[in-house]
């Protein structure tokens, strides 16, 4: 592991509630309040989310729209209406 890579790693601690704190800086840079966690073969990747798009998401149970900044009901209604033609 070279330095660059090391001054990317922090240690975060987990609280009995299960939370996480991510380091300031990270908060910062990435400005949004929304992150998305994933498994990997490597562990966990965190990822921020700061953008207006929807997305879809799927998995074994169920499928969907996630709206990380949250969306009008009634742009919501009327994109429905689109599709409903």
């Amino acid at each position: 592991m070279n330095l660059t890579n090391l001054m990317k790693l922090h240690t975060l601690k987990m609280f009995n509630s299960g939370q996480i704190t991510l380091p300031k800086s990270w908060r910062e840079k990435f400005a949004t309040k929304s992150f998305l966690a994933e498994e990997s073969a490597e562990g966990l990747l965190i990822k921020p989310l700061n953008f207006n798009e929807v997305m879809e998401y799927e998995n074994e149970k169920e499928f969907g729209l996630f709206f990380p900044k949250g969306i009008d009901p009634k742009v919501l209604m009327d994109k429905i209406k689109e599709i409903d033609g």
